[in-house]
């Protein structure tokens, strides 16, 4: 497991627009590309937030590193099982495997990631 912590802070309201102060933090796992043969996972440090004037709470965005409620880190983990998919002619279980997620948690990733670079580019046929 790696550590990782959120770089940009996130303290405005998006409610009201008043400056919130931190409360806590908790931790988001992802999973992230293999080292080695074994599994990787980030551990991200998310800071949460409260308004003093509306009382909301809000945590900082972790869109970067991955979508909402997503298991597989964006850049490495989703990346590296689309490569072994389509490059190194795995299968999604070994694919899986490689992240230590499981099986629908990998494909549903894969496809949607395959779908997005392969499909839904305008430019793909562009020469």
């Amino acid at each position: 497991m790696r550590e990782c912590r959120v770089v940009d802070d996130d303290p405005w309201c998006r409610k009201c627009g008043a400056e919130g102060v931190p409360r806590d933090t908790v931790t988001r796992p992802l999973a992230h590309e293999p080292f080695g043969h074994r599994p990787t996972t980030l551990l991200v440090r998310v800071r949460r937030y409260r308004c003093g004037h509306c009382r909301r709470t809000w945590r900082q965005d972790t869109s970067k590193a991955a979508a909402p409620r997503a298991k597989i880190s964006r850049r490495g983990g989703i990346c590296w099982a689309l490569t072994a998919i389509v490059v190194d002619h795995l299968t999604v279980s070994r694919a899986a495997a490689g992240l230590g997620v499981s099986w629908h948690t990998a494909n549903t990733a894969i496809l949607a990631e395959g779908k997005r670079r392969l499909i839904d580019d305008p430019c793909r046929f562009d020469g």
